[in-house]
């Protein structure tokens, strides 16, 4: 499910008083969801760091492609915040399925002073004040995603931001405490599994989704992390009839069946395979998978090295990429004369 862009939304943000409630670190923490709250979705980067298959995955990757770590420097100038070490926990939250209707909460180390100034030179800006928090809205040009954009510090290192004003106010007030957050006998509510790197839980399912199986669903709560040198996944899916639970279970019956026949002679994919358990009971579906991390990362690893050789076979030393002779498809060349074909646009200067 595709919520608020959290890319798309850094470039924010306001002044404000000191904050009252205190929020949890990294962890999904539902004092900061309200109570209407129909899904959350969260990403927990200090987990994400702590996993060994992801440390390792990056590591990789910034070998394969040293200059990523450029990229991402800039990235980090332009938005006062560098995701690597920066950024703690994302928390996306919404009212209904729709999802322009979204609230985003963004917890980490940032230049307040850097986004206060760069906010307040883009399109339309202009600030409100609520409950001695100053926010910021602005027009956001992206294509069909641009639009609206309303910001605001909540503390130095926690930030709100959605499409509307009222959202905003509605999100500042949960986090103040004036207005309840998702109490114990919510849907969303429950412990969050050590190491779970992203938590997304939901009591309505977009009718409007492109999933056929997820059409036929009420509520969902997935897991992913890993903890103590163990990968794991569980999701429940709460269908609409014991007819639909049954579909799902086809469904990743078929899954299993295309990866035996895909990667059926690699022993090592197939070991994970076989790992995941699948039960239904009802209308209620339940997932769990478990791996060893070193066992995730073997696999991981060998579709790192594969794709990457898959990429550039057969070219030989590019000095654009070191990746091989790719004058005519290295990703950091482009054609010559490719770009003076375009017209220029009104940011080209």
């Amino acid at each position: 499910m595709r919520r608020i862009g959290l890319a798309r939304l850094f470039a924010v943000l306001a002044l404000t008083c000191p904050a009252v409630a205190p929020l949890a670190a990294a962890p999904l923490d539902l004092a900061a969801v309200p109570a209407d709250a129909k899904w959350v979705m969260h990403l927990d980067m200090d987990a994400a760091r702590a996993s060994t298959v992801m440390e390792r995955a990056m590591a990789k990757a910034m070998k394969m492609h040293p200059h990523a770590g450029g990229m991402m420097d800039m990235v980090a100038k332009m938005s006062g915040m560098d995701p690597r070490t920066d950024l703690k926990d994302a928390t996306a939250y919404g009212p209904d399925t729709d999802k322009k209707n979204g609230v985003l909460i963004v917890r980490g180390k940032a230049n307040r002073e850097f986004l206060t100034r760069m906010v307040e030179k883009a399109p339309d800006h202009k600030t409100m004040t609520h409950e001695g928090h100053t926010m910021h809205a602005w027009t956001h040009k992206r294509g069909r995603h641009g639009g609206t954009v309303v910001g605001a510090f909540y503390k130095d290192d926690v930030m709100v931001f959605s499409r509307t004003e009222e959202a905003t106010k509605a999100a500042l007030d949960v986090l103040d405490g004036r207005k309840p957050s998702t109490p114990a006998e919510s849907p969303l509510s429950g412990r969050v599994r050590p190491g779970s790197i992203v938590v997304a839980r939901a009591a309505a399912i977009d009718p409007n989704t492109k999933c056929p199986v997820l059409r036929k669903g009420d509520g969902y709560r997935v897991a992913l992390g890993e903890e103590e040198g163990k990968v794991f996944y569980r999701a429940r899916l709460d269908m609409q009839s014991a007819e639909a639970a049954g579909e799902v279970r086809d469904v990743v019956k078929g899954l299993t069946s295309l990866a035996s026949l895909r990667w059926g002679s690699e022993e090592a994919v197939m070991g994970l395979v076989k790992t995941m358990k699948m039960d239904v009971e009802g209308d209620t579906c339940s997932i769990a998978w478990d791996a060893s991390a070193d066992d995730v990362w073997s696999v991981v690893d060998k579709a790192m090295t594969r794709c990457e050789s898959k990429q550039y076979r057969g070219r030989s030393s590019c000095k654009s990429c070191d990746k091989g002779s790719c004058d005519e498809g290295c990703p950091m060349k482009k054609k010559e004369g490719e770009s003076a074909k375009k017209p220029l646009g009104d940011d080209e200067f």
